[in-house]
C-alpha cells in the first residue's frame, strides 16, 4: 500500500470522530433512555468503555500487519478464498450501514424541516456530496474532515447554552444506578450502535502506520473518548431538560431542547442546529462509502483501469436505491436490527478470529517489511 507520510495522528482522530458522530447524535438519548431511564448516561459511558476494548483488539491486529489492511492480511491468514469472502462481507456491511444512515437522516430531515420534499430528493442531496468525497484518497477526505470539525464544536456550544437558559432539573439523574446493572448494560447496547465508525481502523491503519503504533492507539482512543463524552453530555442534557414522562415520547430530544432557544437574530435555532448536523451525516456517509471503495478496489485489483470513482458511484447509488425501499419506521427498524447483528460479526468476531489465527500460525509482517512501512 502506498504510504502517505503527510497524514498525522490528529487526522486519524478526526477521521474516526467524523465517522462515529452522525445520525445517532440526535436520537441516542431517546433510544438509551427508553431502556435504562435516568441511568442512560451511565450506559453511554459503559458503551464507550466496551468500544475501547474492541479498539484495542483492532489495534493489536493492525500492529501485526502495519502496512496491510484487513482485505490483505485476511488472505494471508485464511487463504485467498476465505479472504475474498471477508472482503465481500465488509463491502456488503458498508453498503448496509450507508443505507441505515440515509434512511434515518432523511426521516429526521423530512419530519423537522422539508416536510413536502420527496424522500428521493432528500436522499440524493445527502448521497451526492458523499459520493464526490468518498471516491478520494485518505488525505483529501481527512483534510475536509478537519475543516468541518468546527461544526461539532458549535453543536456542543449550542447544547451548553441550553443548560444555562432552559429550566433544568438535575434531580432527574438520581438515584444513580437505580436501573440496575443488567438494564444499564442493555442501554449500553443501544448506545453502541451509534458509536460505530471506529471499525474503519481496520482499513485506515496502514495509511497512518508511519506515525507509530502507540500514536495510532492514542489517536483512536482520543476519538472514542471524545465521542463518548459528547454523547454522554447530550444524554445528560436531555434527561435534565425533560421529565421522564416527556422523554419517553420525544424521539429527537436534542432538537427539541434546541428549539426552545430564542435568539433575536435567529428565529429557528433548531434548523440551524440541524444544518450543522447534516454535515456530520454526510461525513459518516463518506467514510462508509470509502470502506466500500477500498473493498471494491481490492476485489477488482486486476482491473487497473477501474477507477475508485466508479466503485464509489456504483455502491453509493446501490445503497441509495435500497434505502428508498422501506416506507415505514418499522421496516427501517428491521434493517437496523440486521445491520446491528452484522456489526457484531464484522466489528468483533472476524477481527478476533484473525487475531487468534495470526498467533496460532505465528504469521506477522517481517521486521524488514515493518521498517519499510
Amino acid at each position: 500500500m502506498k504510504k502517505q507520510i503527510d497524514l498525522t495522528s490528529l487526522q486519524l482522530t478526526i477521521f474516526i470522530i467524523q465517522t462515529q458522530i452522525g445520525v445517532g447524535v440526535l436520537g441516542l438519548p431517546f433510544n438509551v433512555f427508553s431502556v435504562s431511564k435516568g441511568d442512560a448516561w451511565i450506559s453511554v459511558l459503559a458503551a464507550g468503555a466496551g468500544v475501547q476494548l474492541i479498539i484495542t483488539l483492532l489495534w493489536l491486529l493492525g500492529r501485526r500487519f502495519p502496512s496491510k489492511s484487513i482485505f490483505e492480511y485476511s488472505k494471508l491468514l485464511l487463504g485467498k478464498f476465505a479472504g475474498t469472502l471477508i472482503s465481500i462481507g465488509y463491502l456488503i456491511y458498508g453498503v448496509l450501514v450507508t443505507c441505515i444512515i440515509l434512511m434515518y437522516s432523511t426521516s429526521i430531515i423530512k419530519t423537522w424541516s422539508l416536510i413536502h420534499t420527496p424522500k428521493w430528493v432528500l436522499m440524493l442531496m445527502l448521497v451526492l456530496p458523499a459520493l464526490y468525497l468518498g471516491k478520494e484518497k485518505v488525505m483529501a477526505i481527512s483534510n475536509v474532515y478537519v475543516v468541518v470539525t468546527v461544526l461539532i464544536i458549535l453543536l456542543m456550544v449550542v447544547s451548553i447554552i441550553v443548560l444555562f437558559i432552559y429550566p433544568v432539573d438535575w434531580r432527574y439523574l438520581f438515584p444513580i444506578g437505580a436501573s440496575g446493572g443488567m438494564t444499564i448494560l442493555k442501554g449500553a447496547k443501544e448506545a453502541y450502535f451509534s458509536m460505530l465508525g471506529f471499525e474503519l481502523l481496520l482499513i485506515l491503519y496502514p495509511y497512518f502506520n508511519h506515525n507509530g503504533e502507540r500514536a495510532i492507539l492514542k489517536a483512536v482512543t482520543t476519538a472514542n473518548l471524545s465521542v463518548t463524552l459528547v454523547y454522554a453530555f447530550l444524554t445528560i442534557a436531555s434527561i435534565v431538560t425533560f421529565s421522564p414522562e416527556e422523554l419517553k415520547i420525544v424521539p429527537q430530544p436534542v432538537l427539541y431542547y434546541v428549539k426552545s432557544l430564542y435568539l433575536q437574530v435567529i428565529e429557528r435555532v433548531d434548523l440551524l442546529f440541524s444544518s450543522f448536523w447534516v454535515v456530520n451525516v454526510i461525513t459518516s456517509l463518506t467514510s462508509y462509502l470509502f470502506l466500500c471503495t477500498e473493498s471494491c478496489s481490492h476485489l477488482f485489483k486486476k482491473f487497473k483501469k477501474l477507477k475508485r470513482g466508479y466503485c464509489a458511484v456504483f455502491w453509493g447509488m446501490f445503497a441509495y436505491f435500497i434505502a428508498l425501499i422501506p416506507g415505514k419506521t418499522e421496516e427501517m427498524d428491521v434493517i437496523n436490527n440486521w445491520v446491528l447483528t452484522l456489526s457484531y460479526i464484522f466489528v468483533l468476531a472476524i477481527p478476533i478470529l484473525l487475531l487468534i489465527m495470526s498467533f496460532i500460525s505465528k504469521k506477522k509482517e517481517s521486521e524488514k517489511l515493518e521498517e519499510k512501512a
